[in-house]
């Protein structure tokens, strides 16, 4: 793999674990150097490459460096940094890399490739990644440490991956997306989670925590009678992104089980006695979250700097490394493929890498059977019927999974079926704020029973059937589905393959 300097995430890091990273603590060094675009012209959603202009104006600039005296971007630069160094395979140092910023309002989110106008003419930057970015100092912050991380994917090798459109709305933490975006939003949202998890920053607390109780009249909702609510209107659920993915929340189905799209999609409220399968797990951004945050922080204590910074180090290495050897497409499991390159470069760490994802997957990747204990067990635990939880029984499995896992990485695949868009013409999902309004699309092989609820005239024992054959072995194709699945012609007329 080359080398690469690890100074970037010893100041990251140290930011981290120390807690509040001051100027004075860090001085004025960045890791990155940032470049601060503004758009020629009206903004287009649909531009593809936007046409760009430096930000000359010295009191802008410097209002904008300000803007990253911060904890969260000190560590976006650091880890873009380290990425591109990483990228490099062992090149030269060269002088710290550029970090675009184009700077366009309520702009969030990260993107590859635009062009650059200046007086000699105009430069074409097609492959580099950049950051759009609303100009207020709020987005300096976690918002942007969050797109760095698309933006790392991006520099490692990521910045070809084709989505599969199969859910009717935007990605959220809680959501069943496809898995190129569950891949992609879940590294940038695990960085948030160990922001949170480790920093003293006030302001990442207050935004991430729940520390403080407002009873009464509280400004800006905050008062505790919104607080169910007020995560929702995030849309990004940013508390989500915290106690749920600390917590691994997002390994088990949905609570709500009724014909409500995005209750079933959007809500964090989880049955806890049901797994989501192998499939439903590569779809999932919060069980991404959870698996990149389990890496980092595994043991039975906070790991120290150093070790974080390692094991970070590790991750990018392993992201460039898997991108080498699996070309970016939209039926990628890119977690198993993480899992199993990491294996490959550092199989010295090859047991705790397993744990992590066999642990927080509780096994349904290669057991047919782990679904069934794991409810034996929280049932039993439910009931208080202490003597008859099968500890044992897991015990024993747990350790079969390890070694076939430890023995043949390929294991890990077995379950695995692919994504098979299906859309619901009659039914539609409406996101208000967002001015959209999408038919209902969901995967054949991965679609919850709440979902299914909205196909018209559809039946119990039809619903309860396309579940049974799916959990058999999932469908090969549309072809398989209509074979092995007993619908009427009416539901079936409902469909849209």
């Amino acid at each position: 793999m080359g080398t690469f300097s690890p100074g970037s995430f010893s100041v990251w890091l140290a930011c981290v674990v120390g807690g509040i990273a001051s100027a004075a603590a860090v001085g004025q060094h960045l890791d990155a150097e940032p470049v601060f675009l503004e758009p020629v012209g009206a903004v287009r959603d649909d531009e593809t490459p936007p046409t760009c202009r430096l930000v000359t104006d010295a009191a802008q600039t410097s209002t904008y460096r300000a803007w990253l005296d911060n904890d969260a971007a000190r560590r976006a630069l650091a880890l873009y940094a380290s990425a591109c160094r990483i990228a490099q395979r062992g090149a030269a140092e060269a002088a710290p890399p550029k970090y675009y910023v184009l700077l366009v309002p309520e702009g969030n989110h990260a993107a590859i490739g635009f062009r650059l106008k200046a007086d000699g003419g105009t430069e074409d930057h097609l492959a580099q990644p950049f950051i759009k970015l609303d100009p207020s100092e709020r987005s300096f912050g976690i918002t942007l440490l969050h797109e760095t991380g698309h933006m790392v994917v991006a520099t490692l090798g990521g910045k070809c991956m084709d989505r599969k459109p199969v859910s009717s709305i935007p990605h959220s933490t809680a959501t069943l997306s496809d898995r190129v975006t569950a891949f992609d939003e879940g590294f940038a949202i695990h960085l948030e989670t160990l922001a949170v998890h480790l920093s003293q920053d006030p302001t990442i607390r207050a935004r991430y925590r729940h520390e403080r109780c407002d009873f009464g009249p509280a400004e800006k909702k905050r008062s505790e009678y919104f607080r169910s609510a007020l995560d929702l209107m995030t849309y990004s659920q940013d508390w989500a992104r915290y106690y749920e993915v600390r917590e691994n929340s997002y390994a088990f189905a949905p609570a709500y089980r009724g014909g409500d799209y995005l209750r079933v999609q959007l809500e964090k409220s989880r049955d806890f006695a049901t797994l989501r399968d192998a499939n439903q797990l590569l779809q999932s951004e919060g069980f991404y979250a959870s698996f990149f945050f389990g890496c980092v922080v595994r043991g039975p204590e906070t790991p120290d700097a150093e070790t974080i910074r390692g094991r970070h180090e590790q991750m990018l290495a392993v992201l460039a490394e898997m991108f080498r050897r699996h070309p970016p497409n939209s039926e990628s499991p890119y977690l198993l493929d993480f899992v199993t390159t990491y294996l490959g470069l550092y199989p010295h760490e090859a047991g705790e890498i397993v744990d992590v994802l066999l642990d927080l997957s509780h096994g349904v990747f290669v057991d047919e059977g782990a679904a069934e204990l794991w409810r034996k067990l929280y049932l039993g635990a439910l009931h208080l019927d202490l003597k008859q939880l099968p500890i044992d029984e897991i015990q024993a499995a747990r350790a079969r999974w390890h070694e076939a896992v430890c023995h043949d990485p390929q294991v890990l695949y077995a379950r695995l079926g692919p994504q098979i868009p299906c859309t619901v013409p009659a039914r539609k999902v409406r996101l208000v704020l967002l001015g959209r309004e999408q038919p209902v699309r969901f995967d054949l092989n991965t679609v919850p029973e709440g979902i299914l609820r909205l196909i018209p005239d559809i039946t119990e024992a039809e619903i309860d059937g396309w579940q049974a054959e799916r959990r058999r072995a999932p469908f090969a194709d549309v072809a398989d589905f209509r074979q092995r699945v007993p619908l009427s012609e009416q539901v079936l007329g409902q469909l849209e393959f």
